[in-house]
């Protein structure tokens, strides 16, 4: 087996989920080998040389495809209503942006150009243009665990205005996002009791995520019931929404906390694989020496926390995973 500290979480994770789609939904037996076994891209990162030079261009290639794709999202936007990079909506300029956002830091702190600092406030507002609250909570909780580290290294004066001026943007951000989105407007009218909280308005906020959650409910309550003790230890396969009752009232997943989700699709032998996958994960990076000298590491040793945090209420499965687990693998073996 490949060394590596999340080798193990990736198999007991892999296992039930290729498993259950070939026993439960062959039609998606693609996906469920995408799932699972691109998953073992990870040791590919233990192969890459890093040095400082290289992580400058890396880093520096990475903030450049953060303007590149500024009109394109802006474009499609103008165009659609939705912004978008060269795939996807709303979710990858979140998660991209939000990668970019942590370059730009990375590149500030050790360059001290302000050029970046400007850079990192104009992706973090590319991230609120998402209006995904995954990615807002990703970020968040990603740009607290980097402070963290780097607690010893960064000036307070820098940590207090980098934060002023991120309430400042977030402030204006939620507000607008208020007034033009039915979710923060409704979540709003609940904190000033204008409305109740009750299913209408739950799943208003959570774009019914809260249904979903229900109705994920009651597909492990009829397993357990009918003692479908295979679905519970391998999972329903990919998409179970199709096909189980109740369905879910969005599509194949029952996406509402990723932990169900994940439960019904892959059971409690990949739900086990996830939590531990997480142990590992954050006592590493919590644990990681990041300082000044190194602190270009910093981007690929965190984005897999943005993924993470932002996949707790949507799901564990990204298609730019498998690269997130070799860029992190990259931090590993120089950690090591």
């Amino acid at each position: 087996m490949p060394k590596g500290i999340l080798t193990k979480p990736l198999v007991i994770y892999a296992i039930p989920t290729l498993l259950s789609a070939i026993l439960y939904t062959p039609q998606y037996i693609n996906k469920g080998m995408e799932r699972s076994l691109f998953l073992f891209a990870y040791p590919v990162g233990g192969y890459v040389k890093m040095n400082q030079d290289f992580l400058y261009k890396m880093n520096k290639v990475l903030l450049l495809v953060g303007y590149v794709l500024m009109p394109v999202v802006i474009y499609k936007f103008y165009k659609t209503g939705e912004p978008a990079p060269l795939w996807g909506g709303w979710f990858e300029v979140g998660i991209f942006y939000s990668i970019f956002s942590l370059v730009a830091l990375a590149l500030f702190v050790k360059d001290r150009n302000y050029f970046y600092l400007v850079s990192f406030f104009i992706f973090v507002s590319f991230v609120f243009l998402s209006a995904r609250r995954s990615s807002l909570l990703a970020l968040g909780a990603t740009l607290l665990i980097f402070f963290f580290l780097m607690r010893r290294h960064i000036p307070i004066r820098y940590i207090t205005a980098i934060s002023l001026l991120l309430l400042l943007v977030g402030g204006f951000s939620s507000y607008l996002l208020v007034k033009k989105d039915e979710r923060f407007g409704t979540l709003y009218q609940i904190i000033i009791r204008q409305k109740p909280i009750n299913d209408e308005t739950l799943n208003k906020i959570s774009s019914l995520r809260w249904k979903n959650l229900k109705a994920g409910v009651e597909v492990i309550k009829k397993d357990i019931s009918q003692g479908n003790y295979l679905q519970l230890l391998i999972g329903h396969g990919v998409n179970p929404g199709y096909h189980l009752e109740p369905k879910s009232p969005i599509g194949g997943a029952y996406e509402s906390v990723m932990f169900l989700s994940e439960f019904i699709q892959s059971g409690a032998l990949g739900l086990i694989g996830i939590l531990l996958l997480y142990v590992k994960y954050y006592t590493f990076v919590l644990r990681f020496p990041l300082d000044k000298e190194n602190v270009l590491f910093a981007p690929f040793l965190l984005t897999l926390s943005i993924l993470f945090v932002g996949a707790i209420f949507t799901g564990f499965w990204d298609a730019l995973l498998p690269l997130y687990l070799i860029w992190f693998k990259m931090t590993e073996e120089h950690r090591t």
